[in-house]
């Protein structure tokens, strides 16, 4: 028998633990009876009580294992001791701890002990060890896999509940029931929320059958719905769910995460919506074809003609549309507003749509009407900006709308713009003048019209307006503009002119092709008077007060001619009476 050298060593002697050593040293697990003294000093212990702290019975003693001072770290035994008393003294014959023990080699061991104390064997218990090493492992690593667990969750917006499936009790964390204006613990759910009202109408059976997808005990399932907070906002939010089985393999809880994916799911819906909308014109269209602005990749739409399949890439389907089928007037255009990168920058700025007419070929080379509806947005999954296109033939509205159009802006008798058409074009290109630009406005009338008019009828009258018009807009370069600003009276916009000094020849021209002869009426001819800007004026009112100036000292000058504004002199001319005019309409008849 392995005992103490002490007086306690020598009461074990012919005691039952002397008679049933052998079988003792047998049983796979630790046993020891231990003195109440200052040093739980080892009585008794088996072979695998030994074993388990490293040691052979043999050396256990020359080492000093005789109390459990050596085997228990310093803090450790304090407490161990002054709780294997208070067990005693409070009458306890049965009770169990758990603590460290000390290995042969440093390492800490963790031991369950279950002791027993007999009243009739006072100032000793006897203990069972099993070392629980494995089992503290095991309990540490789920919790730090529960810490693991909050912490992601907390740092995300994520959202974590227990579903008890037996008692159909959701636990869910404190901020979140706040939030919804919850119990912690809901009883009854999935129902008892969606009686809350804290689930939207249109996500209300979606909720319920996930819930229903849970209690049938289904290993997994997600949904999303719609949920409305106690302050009213609503958002959007996605859950999944994992459930957890008991031994017997009967579903007891299941884990759920949720997150609020509001801003993700506008952008499906959205992108849904489009995508709807757009497909649904496609027995009306030309044309409908999704592109990745992103990635300049061609990736959905409508089976594309032959002649487009071999295009990847969004800006060569533009070159090539562009080059085949736009009218070449309107291709500048076309570039424009289908360049790539300023698409992109528009839907940056926050302009996501836009429509452009234009011209477009027929394989005969007739022209027709088209408009390109574009819409721009972002892919929910993974933020690309995408373009819908959508082309449809607008032939028959647009020409009557340009009919109707014509009416309204031009001249019912000569063609060319009316005096309001006129001023709000010759407006528009001033604004959108750089500093660089320079421009020349002409001013002229009919010499002597009235007279002429008077004396062979206003049909001879109409038609020298008519034929003066003519010349004008034959004159004209393309981006000209011409108007007839009332009467006999037309005004001419050369816009963007080299400079001042090659222009002076053209105009001389023009006043030489203005000059006709009729047979028994005698000749026709006008005056003209020239402004350039910026330097004569920088808006419309400024360059027609002078170029009405520099007219009217054509006229006075003897007529059939044109004169350049030459600036404050001939204005001190006209304040001081000779002359009196403003603004379009205002004026006298020369």
């Amino acid at each position: 028998m392995r005992t103490s050298d002490g007086k306690g060593g020598r009461h074990m002697e012919g005691s039952i633990l002397e008679h049933y050593k052998n079988i003792l040293d047998l049983v796979p697990c630790g046993i020891c009876q231990v003195a109440l003294d200052d040093d739980l000093t080892i009585l008794y212990a088996n072979q695998f009580y030994y074993d388990i702290y490293g040691y052979t019975s043999q050396d256990a003693e020359e080492k000093g294992f005789t109390n459990a001072r050596f085997i228990l770290p310093e803090a450790d035994f304090q407490m161990i001791h002054k709780n294997l008393l208070d067990q005693v003294v409070r009458g306890k014959t049965k009770f169990q701890m758990e603590y460290r023990g000390v290995h042969s080699t440093g390492k800490i061991l963790w031991l369950l002990v279950q002791c027993t104390y007999d009243p009739n064997i006072p100032g000793s218990v006897l203990c069972s060890l099993m070392d629980i090493a494995d089992r503290k492992r095991m309990e540490e690593e789920i919790r730090m896999s529960m810490e693991e667990s909050k912490t992601a969750f907390a740092l995300t917006d994520k959202y974590m509940y227990i579903f008890d499936v037996e008692n159909r009790r959701l636990f869910q964390p404190e901020a979140t029931a706040e939030e919804f204006g919850l119990p912690v613990v809901a009883d009854n759910a999935p129902y008892s929320i969606v009686e809350s009202g804290t689930i939207d109408e249109e996500s209300r059976q979606e909720y319920i059958d996930f819930y229903e997808s849970i209690i049938q005990g289904k290993p997994k399932g997600q949904t999303v719905v719609k949920k409305r907070k106690q302050d009213g906002t609503t958002g959007w939010y996605s859950a999944k769910f994992a459930m957890i089985y008991d031994s017997e393999g009967r579903p007891r809880r299941a884990i759920i995460s949720s997150e609020n994916i509001t801003e993700q799911r506008e952008k499906e819906l959205t992108y849904q919506k489009w995508s709807q909308h757009f497909k649904a014109q496609e027995g009306k269209t030309i044309g409908y074809y999704e592109y990745n602005l992103t990635k300049d990749a061609v990736e959905a739409g409508d089976d594309p003609p032959d002649y487009l399949r071999p295009f990847e890439k969004y800006t060569d389907t533009v070159r090539y549309i562009a080059e085949r089928f736009v009218y070449e007037g309107d291709r500048a255009r076309f570039y424009n507003f289908f360049n790539r990168d300023k698409l992109l920058l528009r839907y940056y700025n926050g302009q996501s749509s836009g429509n452009m007419d234009y011209l477009r070929k027929r394989d005969d080379g007739s022209l027709y009407w088209v408009r390109a509806t574009v819409q721009l947005i972002a892919d929910p999954y993974n933020n690309d900006v995408r373009l819908f296109m959508m082309t449809l033939d607008i032939d028959e509205e647009k020409t009557e709308t340009l009919r109707l159009q014509r009416r309204v802006e031009h001249d019912g008798m000569t063609g060319v713009l009316n005096r309001d058409t006129f001023m709000t074009r010759v407006t528009e290109a001033l604004e959108e003048s750089g500093p660089a630009a320079r421009h020349a406005l002409i001013m002229l009338d009919i010499d002597q019209f009235k007279v002429q008019n008077d004396s062979y009828g206003h049909q001879f009258g109409d038609q020298v307006i008519k034929e003066t018009a003519g010349i004008l807009k034959h004159f004209l370069r393309k981006n000209d503009i011409c108007g007839r600003i009332g009467g006999d009276e037309f005004m001419v916009f050369l816009n963007d002119i080299t400079c001042e000094q090659d222009v002076i020849p053209r105009i001389a021209q023009l006043c030489d092709l203005l000059k006709r002869k009729y047979p028994e009426k005698g000749e026709v001819s006008c005056s003209l008077g020239v402004v350039f800007y910026p330097r004569d004026g920088e808006n419309f009112k400024e360059l027609y007060r002078n170029a009405d100036i520099a007219l009217y000292e054509v006229k006075r000058a003897g007529r059939c001619d044109f004169r350049v504004y030459e600036g404050e002199a001939e204005k001190e001319k006209m304040d001081c009476g000779e002359k009196d005019s403003d603004f379009p309409g205002t004026g006298e008849k020369r």
